[in-house]
């Protein structure tokens, strides 16, 4: 795993060298090892270099035979080997062992349709300086970011934010669009980041720059494409998955560094475990974190988990003493990030990586199979808004009656929940269940500046665009890619990176394979959901292989006691936190909407820790970053 970084000018100005140094420096985190540049006058690109494949000769940037051709890579080519072997048999010549060096030989063999051929996690930098064309590409799934500044002078790019602020060129203008989005999801959306200059780039495309035209143009080099296929039966499908499964594992531990893998309770790290144990010559790493309150704390699955497999199990207790923690954590999440999730992953990574340089993450499972109990109430929604609307309101009103738990999952947050977005079509229903701010909400907290620079923007529109894409697939099929085109993409795989960067740990997920992906794409619905049995694929797939109690367990998520710890043990730092002093400091957020949400919290008049959250993380951000 590595940082990468680099400008190219169109006003033929020599790049200097000190510049891309400095953008460099930010990414030490993600590649403790060694750096690297490469410098070709209005052209400068650097990296930070995590050593996984090729220990010794792997150093980076990677060229063709002559040199004319360089490479920078973050991430992993998992393929490598075959791809390798092919290329050789077109007479291409290696001069290292390293995945990154497959890059530039496929792009000497196959053009612009490289990136086609190539199976891993990537976000790379190639420059050819015959036609001083400079290509930025991105995994196909976004496990690894690129973000970038563009105008009529050039382009610059970097894995992080905090790198791209180091070119004097960059504006910090907040875009207030991406802002009232965070407000929405607790994240930012792409292809918008928190800064109107700083971009993007979305999955599965490539940037051209052209030096010599003066020209950037993106294209897509590969799209999800849901296909209405024959129903083959079970058991193809089932011999199908198993095998892409296996596969997938086995060219993703391909390491030369400590190996091992993050464990819950859960179908989608069990089933890893389930493969990586049979695959791994040695005794399998797992990993856990867990929390004394039982209703959030996976600690027994795992185990049992661990122990069906026979892997060596750590466990890692998270204590609610985390002050510290959150406060480190903001110095990796250059944008407002709120996902309380965070906090553990920090805390596992860091643990992890005193053992391991590689582990496997689970991610991506509920995205492909459905795993999401908002499937499900999608369905019954539309049966609930066949009831007449006077008698909706009754039970609306019955139900926000109820006493407000802290426990994980709890029955009225569920139902409280299900009533805040059942009202609307069912596209704009699925947005709601992950609103945290209601439009009326926002009404309540955002100054009069912050209004006024929104000009009307509805952050419903983050997931109407992908909604639109997929105009012609079924319900399941648009809410499937609209998951993985915004809370896979933009939260869950964000927050696996950064956190795993924060401790130069990297983390692979075999579960997006694209072929896994693609595969998805052609699995009946009845396959995915059977009656209210969610994610039946995997269920089925791994009986026998894993414990019966995780096969029927409840889907609980790798999420903290947040709501208790705000009202207890964090809540002098989060009530200094969002003091009058600090919003006033923002000139974004009305103190007196805050603190009315802080007492509702507090007097569990009403469970506000998602919001609490949000406004925490958000001025934790400004005094950093803002």
């Amino acid at each position: 795993m590595c940082g990468i970084c680099g400008k190219l000018s169109f006003k033929s100005q020599i790049i200097p060298r000190e510049l891309i140094h400095a953008m460099n420096e930010k990414l030490m985190h993600r590649g403790p090892d060694e750096d690297g540049f490469y410098f070709d006058n209005n052209f400068g690109m650097g990296m930070r270099r995590l050593k996984i494949i090729d220990l010794s000769t792997g150093s980076q940037p990677l060229y063709n035979e002559t040199k004319d051709i360089a490479v920078i890579l973050n991430g992993e080519i998992y393929n490598y080997l075959e791809l390798r072997k092919d290329l050789e048999e077109k007479a291409h010549t290696f001069k290292t062992s390293s995945d990154t060096e497959t890059i530039v030989h496929a792009y000497e063999q196959y053009g612009l349709d490289f990136a086609t051929h190539l199976n891993g996690m990537f976000a790379f930098a190639l420059w050819d300086s015959k036609q001083k064309r400079l290509l930025l590409v991105r995994d196909r799934m976004g496990i690894k970011p690129l973000y970038y500044r563009a105008d009529a002078h050039g382009i610059s790019f970097a894995s992080e934010i905090k790198s791209l602020l180091v070119d004097p060129e960059c504006t910090r203008e907040i875009d207030y669009s991406a802002l009232d989005d965070y407000f929405s999801l607790m994240y930012v959306p792409g292809p918008r980041s928190i800064y109107k200059a700083i971009k993007k780039l979305e999955p599965g495309h490539m940037l051209i720059c052209d030096g010599s035209k003066k020209t950037i143009t993106q294209q897509r080099y590969w799209t999800i494409n849901f296909q209405a296929v024959p129903d083959y039966g079970w058991d193809f499908y089932k011999e199908k998955l198993d095998s892409l499964l296996q596969d997938a594992v086995k060219i993703q531990m391909r390491s030369d560094v400590p190996f091992g893998l993050f464990l819950s309770s859960g179908l989608d790290s069990g089933s890893l475990c389930y493969y990586a144990s049979k695959v791994s010559s040695k005794k399998l790493k797992t990993f856990t974190v867990f929390f004394n309150e039982k209703s959030y704390s996976e600690q027994a699955g795992a185990k049992a988990i661990g122990e069906r497999c026979g892997t060596e199990h750590h466990e890692i207790l998270l204590k609610p003493a985390i002050e510290e923690t959150i406060l480190k954590i903001n110095n990796f999440f250059d944008e407002p990030f709120a996902d309380p999730s965070a906090i553990p992953t920090y805390t596992l990574c860091e643990y992890t990586r005193k053992n391991i340089t590689v582990a496997l993450g689970g991610e991506g499972g509920d995205e492909l199979f459905a795993g999401y109990p908002t499937f499900l109430a999608t369905e019954w929604a539309r049966y609930y808004r066949m009831a007449p609307k006077s008698l909706r309101k009754i039970f609306s009103r019955c139900v926000n009656a109820l006493p407000v738990s802290w426990e994980n999952v709890s029955l009225d947050r569920k139902i409280k929940t299900f009533i805040r977005g059942a009202e609307n079509p069912y596209e704009r229903s699925h947005f709601a269940w992950y609103e945290t701010f209601k439009p009326e909400e926002k009404e309540k907290i955002y100054s009069p500046s912050m209004k006024n620079n929104l000009n009307g923007h509805d952050s419903y529109e983050s997931f109407q665009t992908y909604f639109n894409e997929i105009k012609n697939g079924t319900n399941l099929e648009k809410l499937l890619y609209v998951q993985q085109r915004t809370l896979l993409l933009d939260e869950f795989l964000v927050k696996s990176d950064r956190m795993s960067m924060a401790h130069s740990l990297e983390v692979r997920v075999p579960i997006l394979d694209h072929r896994i992906v693609e595969f998805a794409t052609t699995l009946p619905a009845r396959y995915k959901i059977r009656g209210t049995t969610l994610k039946w694929t995997l269920r089925k797939l791994m009986e026998g292989r894993l414990p019966a109690s995780i096969l029927t367990g409840k889907k609980m998520g790798f999420y903290p006691p947040v709501p208790s710890w705000i009202s207890g043990s964090l809540r002098p730092f989060i009530e200094n936190v969002l003091s009058k002093k600090n919003l006033e400091k923002t000139g974004l957020v009305e103190y007196e909407g805050v603190r009315q949400l802080l007492e509702e919290h507090n007097h569990k008049v009403r469970d506000n820790h998602r919001r609490l959250w949000t406004l925490l993380n958000f001025v934790l951000w400004q005094k950093k970053w803002g």
